[in-house]
């Protein structure tokens, strides 16, 4: 009895609600967001946000009205409309038959990493001037570019370092970088480390030398190789990779050893040896004006192509200094006796002096490049065309010279003991006939 008359009691309660809810006259409309697009966006790149707008009432809604407020991240698009109308939304349409609004917005290029909030409001309708603020997640343009840098050049069997870049173009931090690098004909390898480096972080702006330590085949044929560059990182949407090509020249300058071989009738040979690791073209050797030497012929020879352990002879007609000044000879200063004596130059006779040797060569890339050498040789060594050292001919010079003062001094002697006889049998010819 008493639960009958608890019904009864709540009926007379919620009886004048129903009653007023059966006979309500309005439209009830609400909008919500549905979905970015993408997700997330990218800085710098262009998203679609979707809005669902429905009616819970019992009329039509008409004349609503809706409007996206764009700032900072979010920037307008051209000609893009950003206040969107919908003439009649019937009563009742709701879920599946919902009215859904579009709106696309560009995204600052420099905009932070996370969610974002971006206005939405009903300017007109049932909630006029009601505002919504939207969350939209935005993930920073995540973009590396590889630098190759440091060495164009390696020269076969030398350790040679190797250095690779790596730039943080974007605006969002790069994370679990795996960086490697490959030759296919493993012309040129790493030494002391393998071909792969780890890097677990780079922020925006920043960049990262990787180095390695390489060495290029001895025997490899000289000419430029392709190398291949390989970068990964944890992208937006999982794994980002970069692949590039450079290239990398094996070959390169030389070296050369000079060395005095002979000297014969006024010819002095030189030897010279290629040295380095790579071949030499278009060789030619010449002989610079000096203070100790001469050349008396051709001062330069075309030698021609010289592979790396390659030797050959050049000869040129050099002299001493010292042997061409005895052809000038320079009297003393007075109180040296009166005698006239020969100022030779060029330093102690038979001492050694460095000859001054200059070689031009090619390398196989094509630059010229120019190597002085000094050689060591003995002035007493150099033959001249008389088939006479240059310290025999000093000293038959200065024999010659004293044989000339004996000639002289012998004449003087014979012409006062001609005159003493002429005068002494003169006098002893008077004497007789008196």
């Amino acid at each position: 009895m008493k639960k009958i008359l608890f019904a009864m009691a709540l009926i007379i309660v919620l009886c004048p609600l129903i009653i007023s809810a059966a006979t309500t006259n309005e439209a009830v409309v609400t909008a919500s967001f549905v979905s970015q697009s993408p997700d997330p966006v990218p800085t710098g790149g262009i998203v679609e946000l979707r809005f669902k707008i429905e009616n819970f009432g019992s009329v039509d809604a008409n004349d609503l009205q809706f409007q996206l407020v764009p700032a900072y991240p979010f920037l307008v698009l051209e000609g893009e409309n950003y206040v969107q109308t919908i003439g009649t939304l019937s009563a009742r349409q709701n879920g599946d038959n919902a009215v859904f609004i579009k709106y696309r917005v560009k995204i600052a290029g420099d905009a932070k990493d996370g969610i974002q909030k971006i206005d939405f409001r009903e300017i007109k309708g049932t909630e006029g001037g009601v505002t919504h603020s939207i969350s939209v997640t935005i993930k920073g343009n995540q973009f590396a570019q590889i630098i190759y840098v440091d060495k164009a050049k390696i020269d076969p069997g030398k350790e040679t370092p190797l250095k690779f870049t790596i730039n943080n173009l974007g605006n969002s931090p790069l994370q679990n970088l795996i960086f490697s690098w490959s030759e296919k004909n493993n012309i040129v390898l790493p030494v002391y480390s393998d071909n792969t480096k780890y890097i677990k972080f780079l922020e925006p702006g920043k960049s990262i030398d990787v180095d390695y330590i390489v060495i290029a085949d001895t025997n490899a044929a000289r000419g430029l190789y392709q190398i291949d560059l390989n970068l990964q990182f944890d992208g937006l949407n999982g794994t980002q990779k970069i692949t590039t090509k450079a290239g990398i020249y094996v070959g390169g300058d030389t070296d050369f050893d000079v060395a005095f071989s002979q000297s014969s009738a006024g010819q002095t040979s030189l030897s010279i040896a290629n040295t380095g690791n790579n071949p030499a073209l278009s060789v030619t050797v010449s002989v610079p004006q000096q203070d100790a030497f001469r050349v008396t012929g051709s001062s330069s020879a075309i030698v021609g192509n010289l592979d790396k352990g390659d030797y050959t002879v050049v000869s040129f007609q050099i002299a001493s200094a010292a042997e061409i000044s005895t052809q000038t000879p320079q009297a003393r200063p007075a109180g040296n006796g009166g005698q006239r004596a020969f100022n030779f130059t060029g330093g102690r006779t038979g001492g050694a002096s460095n000859l001054t040797v200059l070689l031009d060569y090619t390398d196989v890339s094509g630059i010229r490049h120019s190597i002085t050498k000094n050689v060591p040789i003995r002035t007493a060594d150099l033959i001249g065309a008389s088939g006479t050292t240059t310290q025999q001919g000093l000293q038959r010079q200065r024999n010659s010279g004293n044989n000339n003062l004996l000639l002289i001094g012998g004449g003087i002697a014979i012409v006062i003991v001609a005159i003493s006889a002429f005068f002494f049998f003169r006098k002893k010819s008077k004497a007789t006939k008196r």
